[in-house]
């Protein structure tokens, strides 16, 4: 029996890109596959590191009648009983002829917290480790917006090394039967054109060298010479120099398959390391997605906040972290910042090193060393974010900065939880105490 006929308007809203859900992403790699041996405990219920479906919501007086804008309406138990009316659908049509979605607060409100923070996202420092704390005096700090960091044309040499989007695979990142697949199916149906490559390349340098040795004689140049001119034994000869030319080699290869840089190998620094044109994503590899990620489109975290009372501020408004982990037989400590993990800034406040040996602290913050469980919700701490980057497996990485103290008293006043304008013990413009109130 044939199917039901569709009318071409009906066909077309189907095809569609407009009206229509788009395919989820692939699925994050964990840490167990990028490293066997590394023993990460995962959940089927964990919030995973980047969203893979469209995020939808309605307006309440849609809601209330199960109106989500696709073809079935939704039970009105499970949409309205909650306070965070956000979906990700799975299976638009399942066996049962249901529709499979399922809660997608974790990821909209992460990113909604994300940019309540207002922090710029900032290309990776070469090859340093992701997570390391970077020092704002000595590291110049680049948006991830900048033109010539924004690269995803293969045509411009100029930004070679900032280039991000590339056609073949960062081979570091792949493991043996993934690599074997790639061979099969993407190299070796191409060797054919590999060689007219080959060729061309070869014509180009006799050509070269023909020009040369006619200026020194004196004589007019020749033609040049054809791709069509080159012989069979030619080639093989080119082939098997370009065999210790590895240089030259790669250069060809990674043009021709637009592979993604690949970085140094173990034991060549020094030099080679500010000759490395391909240093930014050389360590550790292109990102999966644009370096933002889309979480963020600010360029820069350079603006001054101004206060309604107290005017502009020369530091931000400090954000309670939550310290989440403690420090651990010699493992630095973890914050929880609007729903992301980050390290502990350097300084007295989150070191007990430090605070031994500095004047200006007595100690750290409670839930450093140990776990805090007398604190109700956990211990927690003020911190500044000053920039973030995304990994090339789509993890956001915050690094932050101690807050300041005139910010934490004023944060803390704005709360609530403390009063410094016109209070009894605050001073007045002359130095004198404030009159007493009637």
């Amino acid at each position: 029996m044939g199917g039901r006929a569709v009318s071409p308007g009906a066909a077309l809203l189907r095809t569609s890109r407009m009206f229509s859900i788009p395919k989820p992403l692939p699925e994050p790699p964990s840490l167990n596959q990028l490293n066997p041996h590394h023993g990460q405990r995962t959940t089927p219920s964990m919030t995973k590191a980047f969203p893979q479906h469209q995020s939808i919501t309605s307006p309440i007086a849609s809601r209330r009648t199960g109106d989500w804008g696709l073809k079935r309406p939704f039970p009105l138990k499970t949409t309205m009983g909650t306070s965070t009316p956000l979906i990700r659908i799975k299976h638009l049509d399942s066996v049962e002829s249901v529709t499979d979605f399922s809660s997608a607060a974790d990821h909209t409100l992460s990113l909604q917290k994300f940019q309540e923070l207002r922090v710029a996202i900032s290309l990776p420092q070469g090859g340093r480790t992701p997570g390391r704390t970077l020092n704002s005096e000595t590291t110049t700090l680049k948006s991830a917006f900048e033109e010539d960091s924004d690269v995803t044309d293969p045509r411009d040499r100029r930004n070679s090394g900032t280039r991000w989007k590339f056609k073949g695979p960062w081979l570091a990142g792949m493991n043996q039967r993934e690599f074997t697949e790639y061979l099969k199916k993407a190299v070796y149906p191409r060797r054919a054109k590999f060689q007219e490559l080959l060729k061309k390349k070869l014509a180009e340098d006799m050509t070269v060298r023909q020009n040369n040795a006619s200026l020194e004689t004196g004589t007019p140049p020749p033609e040049a010479i054809k791709t069509s001119d080159i012989t069979q034994e030619q080639l093989t000869e080119y082939m098997r120099r370009l065999r210790n030319d590895r240089t030259t080699l790669y250069d060809l290869v990674y043009e021709f398959l637009d592979l993604a840089p690949l970085g140094l190998p173990m034991g060549m620094t020094g030099v080679l390391e500010l000759l490395d044109r391909n240093k930014l994503y050389g360590k550790q590899g292109p990102p999966a997605s644009h370096p933002s990620a889309g979480i963020s489109y600010l360029r820069t975290s350079a603006y001054v906040q101004n206060h309604p009372i107290y005017g502009p501020q020369q530091s931000r408004t400090p954000v309670l972290a939550r310290i989440v982990n403690p420090m651990i037989h010699g493992r630095q400590a973890k914050l929880g910042v609007g729903g992301f993990i980050a390290d502990v800034p350097s300084g007295p406040d989150f070191s007990p090193n430090l605070a031994r040996y500095n004047n200006t602290a007595t100690s750290c913050h409670n839930g450093i060393l140990h776990l805090d469980l007398a604190t109700y919700g956990g211990a927690k701490a003020y911190v500044e974010p000053h920039t973030a980057t995304v990994d090339r497996n789509g993890k956001v990485i915050l690094r932050l900065h101690n807050a300041n103290a005139e910010a934490q008293l004023i944060a803390n006043e704005s709360k609530g939880l403390s009063k410094i304008y016109l209070s009894d013990n605050a001073p007045s413009d002359k130095g004198h105490r404030r009159a007493p109130k009637w």
